[in-house]
């Protein structure tokens, strides 16, 4: 998924599991299923034969998507066709194929890229009842609305979390403090022995400690959106936060040219005592370190709190020019209900957008997923403006002068400047 991130205090709950049968029966239990077919006989316009999503690429995805349609072909009779497609080039292929009608019913997208999608008129609004918004997540639905409307449904959320390794730190830190004072003395650089790092050069990374202090990227109002006049990515809190990332480069805790595989091969050789990342990581940490793997939510910060770290929320877009909207929503919703999003996660190992099954043991009691669900308590959305795209490079760019040691306040008030002067010309050729 394609990294991102606002201010938008929010909590997420989610829902994962691994036995093959407790998924369903556990999505049984929590809600009554309210999708596919809800409407009465006759509401409902004749049915297709036909109805093509374009999937993902990824082998366990697709082959997740594929027995998911296959479940609701033997429901309805309408015949699915889910075709792979590399999910970064599916809104640009849209472009093209959806207005000339070779295009499909449903297509897939983050939710932080919908702003741009929605101004491209790529996107329609889902037609759904309040009864069957509520079997999402509030806050994965507050990431794909826009203007009121839903642009995305959800189908499953991402977030970061602490892995560590057991056998080099025993007790997982509580605090951002803790881990510090354990890093001092376990990190020698020229062994490449760390206590941990994280890729602190990644705007998706390091907002997590701008906006922990006070900074935001955008201001933000439920009844009207976004503000990008309103840009907290250098005041007084975002500048806290900044400093406390330059003072782990400063004390040589985290190497000032670092990315996120070369975090992953030496966590995974034994080298790295912890790490900040992402669910999509964990089959690897479990391959390489077995029951050495430890997962947590992120250290508490300064202030008692967790790092609101960045939600993800990846979905099902219905096509304007689809022939059989009515019939594409009831796909959507069933593709994505309580008892095919656990079947998913057993399937592919990625976290669905659905609180059906939350009080599961399955969630709680999980060494791994559960720490990124507890963690997605403290998450926040991505902006789904188009206007988020500017603040990437001249974030980064911040971020490395960070790493070099300049000035945090210095360095956030050009990377401000910057986003402003883009977005303005941007608008102006609009």
């Amino acid at each position: 998924m394609a990294k991102k991130m606002v201010l938008l205090l929010l909590s997420l709950t989610v829902v994962l599991s691994l036995a093959a049968c407790g998924p369903k029966r556990e999505a049984e239990q929590a809600k009554p299923n309210t999708d596919t077919a809800q409407q009465q006989e006759g509401e409902m316009p004749p049915k297709p034969e036909h109805l093509k999503i374009w999937g993902p690429e990824n082998e366990p995805e697709l082959k997740s998507m594929r027995a998911i349609t296959q479940k609701f072909t033997e429901k309805t009779g309408i015949d699915v066709e889910v075709i792979p497609f590399n999910p970064r080039e599916q809104a640009k292929a849209f472009s093209l194929d959806g207005p000339s009608d070779r295009g499909p019913d449903l297509w897939s997208a983050t939710h932080n890229s919908m702003g741009r999608n929605v101004l491209q008129g790529l996107a329609e609004p889902f037609q759904i009842s309040e009864e069957q918004i509520s079997q999402y997540s509030p806050e994965a639905i507050q990431a794909v609305t826009i203007d009121g409307k839903i642009y995305n449904l959800p189908m499953v959320v991402e977030t970061t979390a602490l892995f560590y390794n057991k056998e080099l730190m025993p007790k997982a830190p509580e605090t951002w403090e803790e881990l510090e004072k354990f890093s001092l003395e376990f990190t020698d650089a020229s062994k490449d022995k760390y206590g941990f790092l994280l890729d602190a050069t990644n705007f998706y990374y390091a907002n997590m400690f701008l906006q922990g202090n006070g900074g935001y990227v955008f201001g933000y109002d439920p009844a009207t959106g976004y503000n990008v006049d309103d840009i907290g990515l250098n005041n007084e809190g975002a500048v806290q936060g900044a400093n406390l990332i330059k003072s782990w480069f400063e004390k040589k805790l985290i190497p000032a040219s670092i990315n996120g595989d070369v975090i992953d091969g030496l966590f995974k050789e034994g080298k790295v005592a912890a790490v900040v990342s992402v669910p999509s990581s964990i089959k690897n940490y479990e391959s390489a370190l077995g029951d050495k793997l430890g997962a947590v939510p992120l250290p508490k910060l300064a202030n008692g709190q967790r790092p609101p770290s960045f939600l993800g929320v990846k979905g099902l877009v219905l096509s304007p020019f689809s022939k059989n909207k009515e019939w594409a929503t009831e796909l959507a919703l069933f593709i994505t209900n309580d008892e095919n999003g656990a079947s998913h996660f057993q399937t592919a190992g990625e976290i669905p957008a659905r609180p059906g099954i939350l009080e599961s043991d399955l969630i709680t009691k999980h060494p791994y997923f559960s720490a990124v669900a507890e963690q997605s308590k403290f998450a926040t959305p991505t902006p789904n403006n188009p206007e988020i795209s500017q603040t990437w490079e001249p974030m980064k760019n911040a971020l490395v002068f960070l790493a070099q040691g300049q000035d945090a306040k210095e360095v956030l008030d050009e990377a401000v400047v910057q986003i402003k002067e883009q977005i303005a010309i941007n608008n102006a050729n609009k």
